[in-house]
């Protein structure tokens, strides 16, 4: 189902929309008071209409992605609620990322104010998504230890059924990056064995080259022999 067919994504879209517009306008119109800016109905109306594009293009962003997201777990078999965590997360940061750069980028119309625009609300809007995931959390455990129920299931799942979002930075850690490279490209882990073969072929080097030393400081000492003994005869 598409974005804009569920009624529950076109629900938190409207929404959420309409309550980014009405926090703008309750910001502007502070700020309009605060710094005595004239006429104030027009500060605050601008205040919130630039707060409520941004929230229509970052919710409808978001839904897009969750729902492309979504769709993958149906591919691989997952549960929503195995993933939901880390896409909401992903999908909350690269809506307020795509929607701070391309504001930016229309209103100042640099690529230094996209790359801004676009870290600025990209970070904000991950803090936020973690923040609030944190709280439904901690409602959830309230509402199943008010039940009468353990939270020890919720709390502590296990690693390999985990997928959330530090579990699998966990997993990324515990890979090793070298293995991630293509094979053409000239860096690569080699094995022990490949290893061993090369300390012994450095070994054999080494140990013709001390051969080698060997038989020049022989023949550096005769020589020496010889060259005495040439000197004791003239003497």
């Amino acid at each position: 189902m598409s974005t804009f067919g569920d009624p529950a994504a076109r629900r938190r879209v409207l929404w959420g929309t309409l309550g980014l517009g009405g926090l703008g306008a309750a910001i502007g119109l502070n700020i309009a008071i605060l710094k005595n800016l004239q006429p104030i109905a027009r500060h605050t109306l601008t205040m919130s209409a630039n707060w409520t594009i941004y929230g229509l293009f970052f919710l409808t962003t978001r839904e897009m992605l969750l729902a492309e997201q979504y769709g993958k777990n149906r591919d691989l078999r997952l549960q929503v609620s195995q993933t939901r965590d880390a896409d909401k997360m992903f999908s909350s940061t690269m809506a307020g990322m795509l929607t701070g750069g391309m504001l930016a980028l229309v209103v100042r119309r640099t690529r230094r104010a996209a790359v801004s625009g676009a870290l600025f609300f990209g970070a904000i809007s991950a803090v936020g998504q973690l923040t609030y995931t944190a709280l439904n959390r901690r409602r959830q455990q309230w509402i199943i230890r008010k039940m009468g129920y353990s939270t020890t299931a919720e709390t502590e799942p296990k690693p390999d059924e985990s997928m959330s979002l530090a579990a699998r930075l966990r997993r990324a850690v515990s890979v090793d990056p070298i293995t991630w490279l293509p094979a053409w490209f000239p860096v690569r882990r080699i094995s022990s064995s490949e290893y061993r073969s090369i300390l012994q072929a450095r070994q054999e080097e080494l140990t013709f080259e001390m051969r080698g030393l060997r038989e020049t400081i022989a023949s550096m000492d005769q020589r020496e022999q010889v060259l005495l003994q040439r000197l004791n005869e003239k003497q």
